[in-house]
């Protein structure tokens, strides 16, 4: 019987521009979870952004993940080191999501099947651009039809960079949904469905042109940006020094420039505009891509 295991689940940048709520990419930046078998439940954190008691998200996740696929729920420990930020939209809360998901059903002995950790994910974050991209790697289109998730992957290639502007204070996810309108006009909708369609060509291709139109948006960004007063000043930074795009990671407040070659242009020109304007935060180079992964640490006999 499986006693141990750790689950590493890499971030994302959800709602990639004109991609909201159906394109992602991962980040290589991952949060690492160990799952014990224990007399208890119990969760130790090394981030104290995040529960360390019965409300943790991952416990939650992983209690009623067993339960959906019909087995008795294993009492365990979870020890989680966070390494990305939580609540700046860089997929924190993701992680946790799949993390518990993918435990449940190891502890279940049932066979991990994307698709199946994708429903029952989204049960608990609410859109799948969130998760499908840490769950599969690289960059995801992801949509459902007739309930079930359908997508299409592709790797970028590596030499790509993303420049985050990682926002010192968080933001909560639901507050940023909430500032989006119900309905939007026809003329928007157009304008959001054309330009997502660059976006695969614009990062395969080192197309700095067609990726600057595809991180275009009138339906969140748009929106989303009022909330973030950095988000111009910065986007028009990193596009004037020849930043490849520019958009809010997930629902922000984080920000990521995309850069093709000298990402270092990019971050001396930020690193002068937040210390001018004394904009709160800091910024951090990240490779792109990288997928969830577990492996079994300890069986009992």
């Amino acid at each position: 019987m499986i006693k141990k295991i750790k689950i590493s689940v890499p971030g994302c940048i959800g709602n990639i521009g004109s991609g909201f709520d159906c394109m992602g990419l991962s980040i290589r930046l991952f949060n690492d979870f160990i799952f014990e078998k224990s007399k208890d439940f119990s969760v130790s954190v090394t981030d104290p952004d995040i529960e360390g008691d019965d409300k943790n998200l991952c416990l939650k996740v992983f209690i009623e993940s067993c339960r959906i696929l019909n087995k008795d729920v294993p009492p365990v420990h979870i020890d989680i080191k966070n390494n990305i930020p939580v609540g700046r939209g860089l997929g924190s809360s993701g992680t946790a999501v799949l993390a518990g998901v993918i435990a449940g059903f190891i502890f279940s002995n049932k066979k991990i099947e994307p698709v199946q950790v994708l429903r029952i994910g989204k049960t608990f974050e609410g859109h799948l651009d969130d998760l499908a991209p840490s769950l599969l790697g690289g960059l995801v289109i992801i949509a459902e039809n007739n309930g079930m998730p359908i997508w299409k992957k592709m790797e970028i290639p590596e030499e790509i960079k993303g420049v985050f502007f990682i926002s010192e204070k968080p933001f909560k996810t639901k507050k940023a949904r909430e500032i989006l309108p119900e309905k939007v006009s026809l003329k928007d909708a157009v304008y959001n469905i054309s330009r997502a369609c660059f976006i695969p060509s614009g990062f395969l291709e080192k197309n700095r042109k067609l990726l600057i139109i595809g991180t275009d948006d009138r339906l969140h960004q748009i929106y989303r940006k009022k909330l973030y007063a950095h988000f111009d000043p910065l986007y028009r930074v990193a596009i004037s020094v020849g930043a490849a795009g520019c958009c809010l990671s997930g629902a922000g407040p984080s920000v990521v420039a995309f850069c093709f070659d000298d990402h270092k242009k990019i971050v001396n020109a930020w690193a002068k505009l937040i210390k001018t304007e004394n904009i709160k935060g800091y910024i951090r180079v990240i490779s792109l891509g990288g997928k969830a992964r577990w492996k079994i640490l300890e069986k009992t006999e």
